[in-house]
């Protein structure tokens, strides 16, 4: 059998995706997983081991060439965690009988196995509502974290990277995609901070955030990773402070420690997106959580309130838990 995950958006909700190809192998080993993906986010997905082909797609993809990957590979069941109206339409189109559909979108009429996950109240993690939404194809499947799988040569490459610098290395990212983000003046203050408590510094950023190299250019990497690199360095880095974005996902997978800052926007909210486990730390301002509405918000520069020595707290924790870790 041969079984569709649809996930064709951002590089976090992909990871993120992954905990269902983990549930349905621990169970089903011989089931064959395929995958349609983001264009964007493809390289995430490169080098899986439980993942037996993708197709990624974007806007300029025709119906007939997801039609053509879903027969090609004998696909008989689609579990769809973020739909848009083309690719279920290549799904109908298709054939595969057995579909299930998260609710909530006009064309849902196609389909008759419809679930309501209500992901917007957050009472568990993501990774735990796709699982809910699969187990209406695999009711016995039990809830497994994602994974992610890199190579023996992406490991050396970024320990290699990352042998570079002088030990305590905490990585900075700055950037991120739609989200609120935490002040690049204060990032730059939290570098000085940093410095002065004797531990190295090194800002990773994203292929489209070349605007901020200037920024940050002293402490700038130094070259633009590929996403599989930036994957493998995000590993090996002692401590990994970021917003709640893509490089967040990777770090929080390994289960590495971080410092995650999010904003208070009830659609990121970290009971549902962030990680909790030792060296997991959480930032937010201390706000109720809100629409994202900004402009009518009396804490209209919300993400501004969030102090450096907050942060500098943090980081004096993880030192202090995880002792080994000094300059």
């Amino acid at each position: 059998m041969a079984t569709l995950i649809v996930r064709p958006d951002k590089i976090g909700d992909l990871i993120l995706s992954f905990s269902v190809v983990e549930a349905i192998k621990s169970k089903y080993p011989d089931e064959k997983i395929y995958y349609i993906t983001s264009k964007y986010a493809e390289d995430v997905i490169k080098n899986h081991p439980k993942i037996d082909g993708h197709i990624s797609i974007d806007d300029k993809t025709k119906t007939k060439e997801i039609i053509r990957f879903l027969k090609e590979n004998d696909i008989n069941r689609a579990i769809i965690l973020f739909p848009n109206f083309k690719i279920s339409l290549a799904i109908k189109l298709s054939g595969i009988k057995e579909v299930i559909f998260p609710g909530f979108r006009i064309y849902q009429f196609m389909f008759k196995n419809v679930v309501y996950p209500r992901r917007s109240k957050a009472e568990k993690k993501e990774w735990e509502y796709n699982i809910d939404i699969a187990k209406r194809l695999f009711p016995d499947i039990e809830y497994t974290k994602p994974k992610l799988y890199l190579t023996e040569e992406e490991i050396e490459i970024g320990k290699k990277i990352i042998s570079k610098y002088k030990k305590p290395v905490i990585g900075i990212y700055p950037g991120g995609g739609k989200e609120l983000r935490w002040p690049l003046e204060k990032f730059k203050k939290l570098i000085e901070k940093i410095e002065n408590m004797k531990l190295t510094i090194v800002v990773l950023l994203g292929p489209n955030e070349r605007n901020l190299v200037s920024e940050f250019k002293e402490w700038y990497i130094g070259k633009e990773l590929t996403l599989r690199e930036l994957m493998a360095t995000i590993k090996e880095m002692d401590l990994f402070i970021t917003n709640n974005t893509g490089p967040m996902h990777i770090r929080g997978v390994f289960e590495k420690p971080m410092i995650q800052i999010f904003d208070p926007r009830k659609a990121v909210n970290p009971k549902r997106w962030g990680y909790e486990y030792k060296g997991a730390y959480l930032v937010k301002p201390q706000i109720d959580p809100c629409n994202g509405n900004c402009k009518s918000c009396k804490y209209y520069n919300c993400m501004n309130t969030i102090e450096v020595e907050e942060i500098v707290k943090l980081i004096k924790t993880w030192q202090e838990e995880f002792t080994n870790i000094q300059p």
